[in-house]
């Protein structure tokens, strides 16, 4: 994996005790990825011709057990963003990827209007960067395995279209 991965402040989310070793357990599980045993699609994040992360997206009831956590009451994609270099936090990059990624990427892929995005509650510039994309306040959930309670998040195509106009 790239240096990013060991990045501090990309650690403190991912090195949580849920996947042990660290970062060993987290590459395990990109690697069934690649193998194409897992239904989570992912794409490098860049600036430019910069890799700079990673963007993920994914069919919530294609977990049973992540959708039963949820419990949406509604089909939709899942989404999540990874920016491994510290100085490009707080720069308006992550809430431009992701109205981005949903536009043409995410809601096209799935043939789906509703997305949500789970950050740890604990993840307050998550949470600010998600807002300003439109993703509104849904509820917190506790999902089995991780350490703190997802601050769920939703925005429709709809409302991510109108928000662009």
């Amino acid at each position: 994996m790239r240096r990013w991965l060991l990045e501090p402040h990309v650690k403190r989310w991912w090195d949580d005790g849920v996947k042990t070793p660290y970062p060993d357990a987290e590459i395990a599980d990109y690697r069934e990825a690649i193998q194409g045993k897992d239904t989570t699609y992912r794409y490098l994040a860049a600036i430019g011709d910069r890799p700079v992360g990673m963007l993920q997206h994914y069919r919530i009831g294609d977990s049973p057990e992540y959708a039963d956590a949820l419990a949406l009451g509604e089909d939709a994609v899942g989404i999540d963003l990874f920016i491994g270099e510290a100085g490009l936090l707080g720069r308006g990059h992550g809430p431009a990827m992701l109205r981005q990624f949903l536009r043409d990427v995410a809601f096209p892929f799935h043939r789906m209007d509703v997305c949500v995005i789970g950050p740890s509650v604990k993840n307050a510039a998550a949470i600010r960067a998600y807002e300003k994309v439109g993703f509104r306040a849904l509820k917190e959930v506790r999902v089995p395995g991780e350490t703190d309670p997802e601050f769920l998040m939703r925005i429709t195509a709809a409302e991510l279209h109108s928000l662009q106009s």
